[in-house]
């Protein structure tokens, strides 16, 4: 599906969740398309807001569009802990990694919610989130105190993997394996943007990391040679890699 197409889904007010990690499997094409339009007031539905120095998902919270962020922390760009620190951005609560991924999971599956013991007496302390409108929810089972989390799911998701045929199955590689799947079964909408759209039958059934069912739309991102070099001049920018001699 051309990129204007898919993404026309995505308008001011929004609910987004993006897959993704430290900057890691960010689907840059989407995110250049935001970028470029400047939709506005998204809540962001993420396991973090990105990677420092002005990439990518960064941007957008430099340029203002994300409103609400529903995350496990808010520290891993510089643009988004000062939107943060500036008022301009809503965090009701963190979640501990493994609570957030189990949210994700209950939406993508169908139910309203999870137990959690994690943080108990820690999380639920008076004034720790004061955006939080009412105190978190507690019930006891078999003796131990649990929060009742809710479900996390979005009107439109957007996943990036490395391989995907017309019919929506998709192939990851390396870190991008993690929760996409969950997250694309959680969104009303689902785009897949990929280094690659290769015909039905390429990639090999047991290679299909999130079935053509649960997306609604492949988009065709940067190819793997010009990520490569999207990352690594990055990367060179923030210090983590030595400029190659040339």
């Amino acid at each position: 599906m051309p990129l204007d197409e898919a993404m026309a889904r995505v308008v001011n007010g929004t609910r987004l969740m993006m897959g993704e990690f430290v900057g890691v499997a960010e689907p840059a094409k989407c995110i250049e398309w935001m970028l470029e339009k400047r939709v506005r007031d998204l809540t962001l539905i993420t396991v973090t807001p990105g990677l420092k120095g002005g990439f990518l998902m960064g941007r957008l919270f430099e340029q203002g569009q994300i409103s609400e962020l529903i995350s496990t922390h808010v520290a891993t760009s510089d643009e988004s802990s000062e939107a943060y620190l500036q008022g301009n951005l809503k965090v009701r609560q963190f979640f501990p990694m493994g609570t957030w991924a189990e949210k994700v999971r209950a939406g993508a599956v169908g139910l309203g919610g999870i137990l959690v013991p994690v943080g108990i007496s820690i999380l639920d302390q008076p004034g720790i989130f004061p955006d939080l409108e009412e105190p978190k929810q507690k019930l006891t089972l078999n003796g131990r105190e649990y929060f009742v989390e809710e479900a996390l799911r979005a009107q439109v998701s957007i996943i990036k993997g490395w391989r995907a045929d017309p019919l929506g199955n998709v192939e990851f590689r390396h870190t991008s394996l993690q929760n996409q799947r969950d997250i694309a079964m959680a969104g009303d909408f689902t785009i897949a943007e990929v280094n690659e759209i290769v015909p039905v039958g390429t990639i090999p059934p047991d290679r299909v990391g999130c079935p053509g069912p649960f997306v609604q739309a492949v988009v065709q991102g940067h190819s793997l040679e010009e990520q490569h070099e999207l990352y690594r001049n990055h990367w060179i920018k923030i210090g983590r890699l030595a400029p190659v001699a040339r």
